[in-house]
């Protein structure tokens, strides 16, 4: 999954995501279908944004991404424990 960050004019950051080779709107719905099918977050770019705020976003992609470990994870437990049974 590959995400782009954006500071625009006013200040706010604006997130896009590739869905395919296409750069569309942040969408949570299909950055969760990406995580769940590869839990891989490629290296983000950023335009414009501060040092502190990279940090911030690339922290935050981290503790997202390991949801994802930690799920798959629990999902393979679960399904070996039920195969034993």
């Amino acid at each position: 999954m590959k995400l782009v960050f954006t500071k625009e004019s006013n200040g706010d950051i604006k997130s896009q995501i590739h869905t395919g080779t296409v750069l569309t709107g942040f969408s949570y719905t299909e950055m969760v279908k990406q995580l769940l099918q590869n839990n891989t977050i490629e290296e983000p770019d950023f335009i414009g944004i501060e040092a502190e705020e990279e940090s911030k976003i690339r922290e935050m992609l981290e503790d997202i991404s390991s949801i994802f470990v930690d799920r798959n994870y629990n999902e393979e437990d679960s399904g070996s424990s039920e195969s034993s049974q």
